[in-house]
Parts: C-alpha cells; structure tokens; sequence
C-alpha cells in the first residue's frame, strides 16, 4: 500500500525511510532496506555486484562476469591459507594490485569489518606484500618449512584447474539455474542443492 514499507508496513515517514520512498510513497524503511542489503551481501551475486562497486569506487577496473566470478570462488577457501572465505564481501585478491580480470585473481579470506581475531590474508597483503611472499609466509606457518617455488606454481595450477572445470559446469547452466546459483550463499550450497551436479572438494 502507498505510503507504507513494502515489508514491515510501517508508515513511511522522513525519520524511518529516505526522501525519495518517502515522496514516491513506495519502497522499504530505512530498518528494513539495511536488513534486505545485509541478507543479500551474503549471497554469490550479491557479493558479485559489491566486488564491482568497490573494484570502481576505488577506481580499478573489474573485467568479471558472474560466471568467472562464481568459478573463481567455487571452492569456498582462500588460495593462501585454505580459511573460509568471507561471507559478506567478494573474497577476491588481485595477484598485482592491478584489476580484476579472470587470470589476476585469486581467492582470498579477509577479516570481517570491526570483527575480532587475526586479520585475513587479502588484509595482510594490502601493505603491498606480493602474492608468492605471502603464500612462502602461509607455506612455512602450515608445513613448518618454506616452499619451493614450483610449490607456488603447483598451486597456481591445481586452482587454475578446478576453477576451469566449475566455470565450464556453469557456463552449461540454463537461466534459471543461474539465478539459483546468484541467490545461494556459495557455488557449493548450490551444488549440494542440485543432485545433477558433482560436488567440488
């Protein structure tokens, strides 16, 4: 109904909802329009779209489609250490502090904003660490030694690998599958929800 939240049905009002919904009459509170951005930051295309925003906002250009985004993070876990990846941002590093295209990302885990604990490996290397320095540092911290280099090329090319083969399963997805896979929290929880499909380790 005109002049109140689409969900709540609040009356909206100058205090609750934001001038424009305010004057057109429709739209969401302030209240509920935060708890709709949280929910859907949690989702693959919604960290999709916030990795664009950010990727312009800080004036880096991002060459990524939903479907190499999705590749590129299938298997949940950060290219470095192996942690989760973060549920509320895109989870990607790029290998040059230069754009985001297809072949200079990695996925990375990042500390939560304001969340306690270590801070994430995408936050580490912020200060301008390169790729392979922090893949030697998660190296040595997992196997108590330092790798070799054809350890980091190995590595490269087991991720280049699976993230080849998913982009292929999802490239073959109809319509409608991928805008399942754009509302699921990750490629695996679609996966697990579609019995047609192997599950990625």
């Amino acid at each position: 109904m005109k002049g109140e939240c689409s969900r709540c049905k609040e009356p909206l009002v100058a205090g609750n909802a934001s001038s424009a919904v305010v004057v057109s009459g429709y739209g969401r509170c302030r209240s509920c329009e935060n708890k709709h951005t949280k929910a859907r930051s949690r989702t693959l295309g919604g960290r999709y779209n916030l990795g664009g925003s950010q990727a312009r906002f800080n004036k880096h250009k991002w060459d990524l489609t939903f479907h190499q985004y999705a590749a590129i993070v299938a298997t949940g876990k950060c290219f470095y250490c192996g942690n989760p990846l973060p549920t509320a941002a895109a989870g990607l590093d790029r290998k040059e502090n230069g754009d985001y295209t297809w072949d200079t990302v990695l996925p990375c885990c990042a500390k939560q904003p304001r969340a306690e604990g270590q801070r994430g490996c995408n936050e580490t290397k912020s200060g301008e660490m390169v790729p392979i320095l922090l893949f030697a540092r998660r190296w040595y911290e997992k196997y108590g030694k330092l790798p070799v280099e054809q350890d980091f090329i190995n590595k490269i090319r087991e991720f280049e690998g699976e993230r080849d083969s998913i982009y292929e399963v999802i490239r073959g997805l109809d319509l409608e599958d991928i805008k399942r896979l754009k509302r699921s929290k990750s490629v695996r929880e679609f996966l697990t929800q579609s019995s047609r499909f192997i599950l990625i380790d």
